[in-house]
């Protein structure tokens, strides 16, 4: 029995995790909307950014893109992510590049502070 919810919980996990990369698919073939460097390292900057979204309101996701690259979005009204961030390790801290549209302004500053 213990196997089973385990396996159950697992295929919940791996169906979350590829939810999340697919609505965030579609950000990352737009134009990004911001970039930028910050003198954390990768995972001290999500945290950083992950602090700076949270009293905005919506929901804050994390999660890996792939073995050096960490994404942090938000997701909006229909379930499609509003804003995404990925992070990857650069020469000195942290690159990143911000997807979203016009509304996600606020996101864009917030991630700044990061810098």
């Amino acid at each position: 029995m213990r196997k089973i919810v385990a396996n159950c919980l697992a295929a919940c996990f791996t169906l979350g995790l590829a939810s999340c990369v697919t609505t965030d698919d579609a950000l990352l073939k737009t134009v990004p909307i911001g970039s930028g460097t910050s003198t954390l390292a990768t995972l001290d900057f999500v945290r950083c950014v992950k602090q700076q979204w949270t009293p905005l309101g919506a929901p804050v996701r994390e999660y890996g893109l792939g073995a050096d690259s960490l994404a942090v979005s938000v997701k909006g009204k229909g379930g499609a992510s509003t804003v995404l961030v990925v992070a990857q390790p650069a020469a000195r801290g942290t690159g990143y590049t911000l997807y979203g549209d016009i509304a996600a302004s606020r996101y864009v500053t917030a991630t700044h502070a990061c810098d």
